[in-house]
Formats: structure tokens, C-alpha cells, sequence
């Protein structure tokens, strides 16, 4: 439980320890070369993607967001509430999304400084509370700590990349979850070092060496 947040410095330092302590992700830090940091803004509109993308392609997602912006250019949580279930659904929106996004404007018109308060919690209290808001599961949870909240420890579980590039690296069955997500608490508390480092990988379509 740590409320370091990931920053140039952070990211550094971690990566020195982890290489230290497995010869694996040493390797893997060498072909990836400098880790790239979050840079998503921790405000409402970022947010709502987060429960926009569950369940869907980055492309249908990037489309019912961006017809939702025509709608409403000032995306606060106030103009959200003032559109209806109906109009959002036209602009591709399920019901139920509309709704978990309508009770998170909600309450962020009633406290604006929830999002800065979930950072003042170390990250299993932030994932606790997370969770605790409808349509947020573990994985956008987990997102949410990562990417918006700049929380260390976190090493998404369930999502797909992750888990091919560890199969990759380490040799072993990436639907083999159980075990890679176990594996992965030997990285606490850097583990979104690991998660960055590892997306990074696959994005840049790195091939790791043969033996």
C-alpha cells in the first residue's frame, strides 16, 4: 500500500530494482529503452471513456465518444446530467452506461474533489472506492489507479496485452492468468512499471530474442 506516484524519477529508480532482482525484465527493459509516463488528465471527460471503452473496440468506443463531444463540446458533469437516456443512446451509448456515467456526474457535482481525493489514498483504498462506483469493474479499476491516478502497484489483471507479453518473455500459457497475476505481486510495489513497460513492448512490436 504506497501512495507513490509514477513520475520520471519513480520510473527510474524502479526499473534499476527490478532489473536487479529478475534477469527477465532486465532483458525486456533493455529492448524497450524509456518508458513512456501516463498523460491523461484526471478530469470527468477522461473518465467517461474509461466506462465507454468496457466491452468494445477502441474504434466503436473513439465513436460514441466523440459523437457524445458534438452533443455536449462542454463535457462537465452538470451538462452530462442535463442530456437524456434517450439522446445518448443515439449517440450509441447503452442505457446502463449512461446511467454510471450520470450517478459519477452526479457525484462530482455534489464533491468536485473527488478525483483529487482518490489521490490522497494509497492505492488499495483508491481501488476500493474505485470499484465502488457502478460500472467501474476490477480491470477499469485498475486502469483508473494506473493511468489517471499515477498509482505505482498496478498491474492490470485480465487485460489480454499484458498477459501475452508475459507468456512471451516468461514462456508460458498466457491464459494461464491464476498464475501470472501471482507472479506478478514479486514486482510490488512497482508493478505499473511493469505494466507501462510491458504495453510499450507490444505496441512497438518488439520480438524477443530467441535463445
Amino acid at each position: 500500500m504506497t501512495k507513490k506516484l509514477i513520475n520520471e524519477r519513480n520510473v527510474e529508480d524502479s526499473v534499476l530494482i527490478l532489473s536487479e532482482n529478475d534477469v527477465v525484465l532486465k532483458k525486456m527493459f533493455k529492448l524497450v529503452g524509456k518508458i513512456k509516463l501516463p498523460n491523461e488528465k484526471l478530469e470527468f471527460k477522461s473518465v467517461c471513456k474509461i466506462i465507454i471503452n468496457q466491452q468494445l473496440s477502441g474504434k466503436a468506443a473513439r465513436t460514441i465518444f466523440n459523437r457524445i463531444e458534438e452533443k455536449i463540446p462542454n463535457l462537465s458533469p452538470k451538462c452530462f446530467l442535463n442530456i437524456s437516456t434517450e439522446e445518448l443512446r443515439q449517440c450509441g451509448l447503452s442505457n446502463a452506461k449512461s446511467n454510471y456515467i450520470k450517478l459519477l456526474a452526479n457525484k462530482l457535482v455534489h464533491n468536485p474533489l473527488y478525483f483529487h481525493q482518490l489521490q490522497e489514498l494509497d492505492t488499495v483504498s483508491a481501488k476500493n472506492e474505485i470499484w465502488s462506483n457502478k460500472g467501474f469493474g476490477e480491470w477499469s479499476s485498475d486502469i483508473f489507479l494506473l493511468f489517471y491516478l499515477r498509482k505505482m502497484d498496478v498491474f492490470p489483471r485480465r487485460d489480454v496485452t499484458l498477459n501475452k507479453v508475459f507468456s512471451k518473455i516468461y514462456g508460458t500459457d498466457q491464459k494461464d492468468e491464476k498464475y501470472i497475476y501471482k507472479y506478478s505481486h514479486n514486482w510490488t510495489p512497482y508493478k505499473s512499471v511493469v505494466s507501462l513497460a510491458f504495453w510499450q513492448f507490444f505496441d512497438n512490436g518488439i520480438e524477443w530474442p530467441k535463445k
